[in-house]
């Protein structure tokens, strides 16, 4: 098995990388089967999202997603870690890891003070506490598609 390697996304790969979330998300969400590639190619197209690759000549292994933010409490330029996937036949071998050393390095390139991550799966949270990150409140969500106006 060749070893992927991680790069910057681009345009072009947002089919691949929609497809990736789609094949993922069948089995967690089945009814959450959306169209992605379009909003992934203005993401790439972003300077506020940074989607990073671990790729192989032939496919897409892993993919991560970074959104930076001007944070008016802290006063300082901060990113959240939107999205991070890698495919079960590639992981435990330090792709998830290399993805997210990149997307720290990048971060600092750019400035961000902090890197925020949110996950309801306990297996991506031991992930993430192992790399440096720690507990720090509670993430709640409010689905605007759901919510009756008020």
């Amino acid at each position: 098995m060749e070893k992927p390697s991680v790069r910057v996304a681009t345009k072009k790969d947002a089919g691949a990388i929609g497809d990736l979330i789609s094949e993922w998300s069948k089995k967690e969400w089945p009814h959450w089967q959306v169209e992605r590639r379009e909003i992934i190619v203005q993401a790439s197209e972003d300077k506020n999202h940074l989607i990073l690759v671990a790729s192989t000549a032939e496919k897409i292994a892993g993919v991560l997603h970074l959104v930076f933010y001007s944070d008016v409490v802290t006063g300082a330029l901060n990113c959240h870690l939107n999205f991070l996937l890698v495919q079960e036949e590639y992981r435990r071998k330090g792709i998830g890891y290399n993805l997210l050393k990149e997307a720290i390095k990048q971060a600092r390139q750019k400035g961000a003070n902090e890197m925020h991550v949110d996950t309801i799966f306990e297996d991506a949270a031991t992930f993430y506490r192992k790399y440096g990150f720690k507990d720090d409140g509670v993430w709640l969500e409010l689905s605007l598609r759901e919510h009756e106006q008020r």
